[in-house]
């Protein structure tokens, strides 16, 4: 895990093919673009964005013109009866849309359009984080499961020395009772940890919907924690560049394109017409010209301008709501990462140095006959538990940097 890994993988994930090397190891790259090629959430975006092309072009379509055809003067009585006095109308109308009205529809439409683009590189960074989060959980359930066997293989020599010493007279069948003890809790630590591994990788493969593992290693280590983080303030102006901010600002913009239109509904459109007539009395031709326009008397389209001023207040609304949002996340994620870093410091300084060398010096009286066996027990599960914890402050560490990477886009 390399530091300014995750912003690497959101700025060109999209084109890496994934690759698996022979010996199965899986790298951070190959994983997140499978994810990105195959997570459920982001399949749908397809067909999202198919829709939105849709209606962008039956925005900019013309109405339609109408076919028009009227006979007169014909089933009625005297000179009416039948349809020997007919007269035939048949003609051609169109709608004239005025004030801009179709630009204004495509405006709307491609702004939506525009959304959707976001909404998808939204939800393609939450598959980017949540790899990189159970990554890392790979990585840390591996490093506790080789632990737990370096921990076993130390219990196993126990056993051996303990029952050497018995045999040689120095030891006891209490100290051989309880090494065994110690070694069967070392074996199911060992297979708590291995499962604890498997489930890891399970959780890992399931995000490109794997219904098994294909690889056997995640490969990388955690590495340490680097120098002090970014303060908040320096980081919260990167927040306008999240997808998620921009998504929040295209809500207002479609809000006033739609605006826009609404007001231009206010605006009448004209209906021009042509036909040809036929008058059977007279056996004469003419040409018909018509056209109809709308007054608008009982409704100057309040409702609808109403309602898209409410809109733009509402997304204005939102955009402040998800400015707080993303900062409240992203404090959380700093205090996180933080306290992991002076708790790993804490561990990695001072509690595990102690432990090893509490560890060595209860071993080496044991050896010499001057502990006993249960000491140095109970030494061991110090060890053990404090090695476990560096490992969950280095996860914890590392989940925390990923995420406000993942906020802040740029590098820890």
């Amino acid at each position: 895990m390399k530091p300014g890994l995750f912003s690497f993988l959101v700025a060109g994930i999209a084109t890496f093919t994934p690759v698996f090397a022979e010996d199965g190891n899986l790298s951070l790259a190959a994983a997140t673009a499978r994810a990105l090629e195959r997570h459920s959430s982001l399949q749908v975006f397809d067909a999202e964005k198919r829709l939105a092309d849709a209606k962008v072009i039956t925005a900019l379509m013309r109405p339609n013109p109408e076919l028009e055809f009227e006979t007169e003067d014909v089933l009625g009585s005297g000179v009416y009866e039948g349809f020997d006095s007919a007269v035939y109308n048949l003609g051609i109308s169109q709608l004239i849309e005025v004030g801009g009205k179709r630009r204004l529809r495509a405006e709307v439409a491609k702004s939506s359009r525009e959304a959707e683009d976001l909404r998808f590189e939204a939800a393609r960074r939450e598959v980017i984080l949540e790899t990189a989060r159970r990554f890392v959980g790979v990585l840390a359930a591996q490093d506790a499961e080789e632990t737990a066997a370096r921990n076993l293989a130390i219990a196993r020599e126990a056993v051996q020395s303990v029952k050497g010493l018995q045999e040689g007279g120095r030891g006891s069948a209490i100290d051989v009772g309880q090494s065994e003890l110690g070694l069967r809790e070392a074996e199911l630590l060992a297979e708590s940890a291995k499962s604890r591994t498997a489930l890891a990788r399970q959780q890992l493969a399931s995000l490109w919907r794997a219904t098994k593992p294909d690889f056997s290693r995640a490969s990388g280590s955690l590495g340490e924690p680097r120098g002090s983080s970014p303060s908040l303030d320096g980081l919260l102006e990167t927040l306008d560049d999240h997808p998620l901010m921009a998504l929040a600002r295209s809500g207002i913009a479609t809000a006033r394109h739609e605006l826009d239109l609404q007001e231009r509904l206010r605006r009448p459109d004209l209906n021009l017409g042509i036909a040809w007539r036929q008058d059977t009395t007279v056996d004469d031709n003419a040409v018909v010209l018509n056209f109809s326009l709308p007054l608008p008397l009982w409704n100057r389209n309040e409702g609808g301008i109403a309602e898209a001023q409410a809109e733009i207040a509402k997304n204005e609304a939102l955009v402040e709501q998800a400015r707080q949002q993303l900062a409240a996340a992203l404090g959380e994620a700093l205090t996180r990462l933080e306290f992991a870093r002076s708790q790993y410091r804490l561990i990695a300084d001072e509690m595990l140095p102690g432990a090893a060398k509490q560890h060595e010096a209860v071993s080496e009286g044991f050896r010499l006959g001057r502990i006993g066996y249960l000491e140095l027990l109970e030494a061991r599960r110090a060890l053990t538990l404090v090695r476990g914890q560096r490992i969950e402050a280095l996860s914890s560490y590392h989940e925390a940097r990923v995420e406000v990477e993942a906020l802040t886009g740029t590098s820890l």
